[in-house]
């Protein structure tokens, strides 16, 4: 059959969709009016999205608690925070580590002691697991599984949980950062592929019913692509592989939008905005998705399907994997 035509269709669709669907941008002042003396809580906030985010909400008189493991990065980002505007009062960090599921309450109760509620949860953290489920033993793991899970789904769950009383007296809003592979797959990543469809289940399920009781608190939930962070960046480098610029988004553009989204309360958040409706509409309209999927996960110089050349690339990735995909206490091949 072919899918010259429908490919087409969908592209077009999406564009015009896009083009005439532009979300209005607040102004500085208007971000002001809303977010002074919030109480922003973000976890993930060490680096990447959660870090930039913590900069842009800094000069909006916001009160920010920064959550993350390590603490000597907290210390650098708490730093820069009230470089940028924030009032060395108003910044709290935490050191936690959320595989530690049942202390997540710990947050929320140091939060609430601190500022005395919570208006914004952004509960962004997530350990970056990557690498063929097949190809590497120590994923297939029962206990390593398990506590991928218990950092990318259970304990964000449980932030919403105790978050919830306090957001409901503020009226407050829960942003939770998921992905696009929490609605297509890739399998370069299959365990958190599926941590993030797990996170999508969860969660618009969770959106519907605070909705159908009337609940005060929004929920959005962040649809987000390929953001080119620091960390992103080196991933592709150490694999020789190149994202077009349609497909990638900005750090700096994905956080504003995140940040203008607890004002904004959208269902969804996605971005990038185009690549991300063009691979929603392709996953769900085309039969060869799969297909498409494999060839534009190939490495440089590779051949067939490229499996062989993609485990390759990810053993060659020791540094990398050391700091990013077990970065919740596994070491490589463990």
């Amino acid at each position: 059959m072919n899918y010259k035509c429908p490919v087409l269709l969908v592209i077009l669709a999406v564009f015009l969709y896009y083009y005439f669907s532009t979300p209005s941008t607040l102004s500085g002042e208007q971000l002001t009016e809303h977010l002074n003396n919030k109480v922003v809580l973000i976890c993930g906030a060490s680096s990447g999205i959660g870090e930039e985010l913590a900069y842009q909400l800094a000069p909006h008189g916001t009160k920010l608690v920064l959550v993350a493991r390590s603490q000597d990065k907290l210390d650098k980002v708490r730093l820069e925070v009230i470089k940028r505007g924030a009032a060395e009062e108003n910044v709290l960090v935490i050191s936690f580590d959320f595989s530690n599921v049942a202390e997540t309450k710990k947050v929320v109760d140091k939060t609430v002691e601190k500022f005395g509620g919570i208006d914004y949860l952004v509960s962004n953290h997530a350990a970056i697991v990557q690498g063929p489920f097949l190809a590497f033993p120590h994923s297939q793991k029962p206990e390593f599984l398990e506590r991928m899970f218990r950092v990318n789904v259970f304990s964000h769950i449980e932030l919403a949980v105790q978050a919830l009383p306090h957001l409901e007296k503020s009226k407050g809003h829960m942003f939770i950062t998921s992905s696009m592979a929490g609605e297509v797959s890739f399998y370069s990543s299959g365990v958190y592929v599926s941590t993030k469809h797990a996170i999508n289940g969860f969660f618009y399920s969770l959106q519907q019913e605070l909705l159908a009781k009337e609940s005060p608190v929004s929920l959005t939930i962040g649809a987000l692509g390929l953001i080119w962070t620091k960390e992103m960046a080196q991933v592709f480098n150490s694999t020789n592989r190149v994202a077009p610029g349609w497909a990638t988004g900005d750090l700096e553009e994905c956080s504003r939008g995140m940040m203008e989204a607890y004002i904004t309360r959208p269902l969804t958040f996605t971005y990038p905005r185009l690549a991300g409706r063009v691979i929603r509409g392709l996953w769900y309209t085309l039969p060869c998705y799969h297909d498409m999927t494999i060839q534009g996960m190939k490495v440089e110089g590779a051949k067939g399907t490229g499996y062989r050349e993609m485990v390759e690339a990810r053993n060659a990735q020791d540094e990398i994997s050391k700091k990013m995909n077990y970065q919740q206490g596994y070491k490589v091949g463990e």
